[in-house]
């Protein structure tokens, strides 16, 4: 009994402690993963701190992105000139002017000084009479322009014999050349005397008159639904005769001050004219009054200021994100 109590060692303490220490790689591997949950950590709390502006600064791009490319120019304040395009005819307002010798009873031409398509001046000698008896002495008697204008028509040759009665040329006064048309009713109420327009012969294509307005008829043809008009003719001349057709540009209205935006801008929502104006990046719908329009610009009567940046191209309805190109 005793021996067995003697053969019982004590543990050794020592030797145990030490079993249980870790090793140094052990200790390298904790570090480590310890590092990697730090660095892990830190990763996530930046995420989660930095994450709103993130979101922010996506949405911002991708709203960018959305935006639809727009143009646009402000409502100005302008002269509004609308025009209407007819066609029309060169005529005169005047007679011709026949001159005739001054003789008593007969004579024998004996020189012509002009042709025809010649212009002549009052007083200018166009030709020459002789008008002396048989037997008597020679006596010559001049014809005389009594106005200016260009000889259209030579009633007489040299040598031939003529009476008083006897047309020696007849002149017309191209000064007198006029525009007569013709101008649908709806027009009518815009008219004015003094209203100018330019106008185009087809003799002469790209060459540009002008005239103003002189005269408008005081009644409207039943059938057509017209009214008839006249012009003067202003400024060049050259080239133009009697009987031309011509194609006539005529200012039927005509408006100083008003505000206009492009016809462009213009459109409809539930019945009403409206435009879209730049708000912030944002398209936002306005209803205007809207007046005379010629096409290419539309008079606003109300609904704008000169402040109003109006979208002209583009295809956007209320609330959509605009970029102005």
């Amino acid at each position: 009994m005793d021996k067995e109590k003697k053969e019982i060692k004590e543990p050794d303490f020592e030797k145990l402690a030490s079993e249980k220490r870790p090793s140094a790689a052990s200790r390298f591997t904790t570090a480590v993963l310890l590092l990697i949950c730090l660095v892990l950590a830190g990763a996530i709390l930046f995420k989660m701190f930095s994450a709103p502006e993130a979101v922010e600064n996506e949405t911002r791009e991708s709203a960018a992105l959305a935006a639809i490319n727009v143009a646009a120019s402000y409502a100005e304040t302008g002269t509004f000139s609308k025009i209407s395009r007819m066609n029309g005819e060169i005529s005169r307002d005047g007679n011709d002017i026949v001159i005739y010798p001054d003789i008593t009873s007969t004579g024998t031409v004996t020189e012509v000084l002009v042709k025809e398509g010649d212009a002549v001046r009052n007083g200018d000698i166009i030709a020459y009479i002789d008008s002396s008896r048989p037997g008597s002495s020679f006596k010559v008697s001049p014809v005389v322009a009594r106005t200016e204008g260009v000889v259209t028509e030579l009633g007489v040759s040299k040598g031939e014999t003529i009476n008083s009665g006897t047309a020696i040329a007849t002149l017309t006064n191209l000064d007198d050349l006029i525009i007569e048309a013709s101008i649908p009713e709806k027009f009518l109420g815009t008219l004015r005397e003094g209203m100018t327009a330019e106008f185009e012969s087809v003799a002469y294509p790209g060459r540009i008159y002008t005239a103003v307005l002189t005269y408008i008829a005081p009644t409207v043809d039943k059938a057509t639904r017209s009214s008839d008009i006249k012009l003067t003719i202003t400024g060049d001349m050259d080239g133009l005769r009697e009987g031309m057709y011509i194609k006539l540009n005529l200012e039927t209205e005509h408006q100083e001050n008003v505000m206009m935006v492009p016809s462009t801008a213009i459109s409809e929502y539930l019945g009403d004219d409206v435009v879209f104006i730049v708000d912030n990046d944002v398209a936002r719908r306005q209803i205007v009054t809207t007046g005379s329009s010629n096409g290419t610009e539309t008079v606003i009567l109300s609904g704008l200021s000169e402040d109003d940046l109006v979208i002209t191209a583009g295809n956007v309805t209320d609330g959509t994100a605009i970029s102005v190109v």
